[in-house]
């Protein structure tokens, strides 16, 4: 069952950064997926650390991006991946108890985290990058 679909209201128009959104969704789609089969601590933790590895692709593409056009709110955005990273982290720790209400909380933090990151700070970089030509 997919319990979030990549459509248009969630894509930004930059190619790379729609594809990595949309890879982000299926490893929220994976959490659930896992929650519903009732799967081991070891399972979230598997999908945690793939899209911990994933996020840290997905920061550094921005942030070279960010960069390369000279993003005039840089500073600001990789502060939001910094955070994020952090709270990642924080429930791969939490994760490492087992308990399925931090599994839940992991499903609905990255839920909110995609949608609030896309629909702000990364629609506000998609526009600045559209005006730079990007596509």
């Amino acid at each position: 069952m997919t319990y979030l679909v990549f459509d248009d209201s969630l894509k930004l128009g930059i190619t790379e950064i729609d594809q990595q959104h949309g890879r982000f969704v299926g490893y929220i789609n994976d959490t659930w997926d896992a929650l519903e089969r009732g799967d081991s601590k070891d399972e979230f933790l598997h999908i945690l650390n793939n899209l911990l590895d994933y996020a840290m692709e997905h920061f550094s593409l921005e942030e070279a991006l960010m960069r390369e056009f000279d993003y005039p709110d840089y500073e600001a955005h990789k502060a939001t991946h910094t955070d994020t990273s952090t709270d990642l982290f924080d429930f791969d720790l939490r994760l490492l108890a087992g308990d399925e209400a931090e599994a839940r909380a992991f499903l609905e933090f990255l839920t909110n985290w995609l949608k609030n990151h896309i629909l702000g700070t990364d629609a506000k970089l998609a526009a600045y990058l559209k005006q730079q030509g990007v596509v």
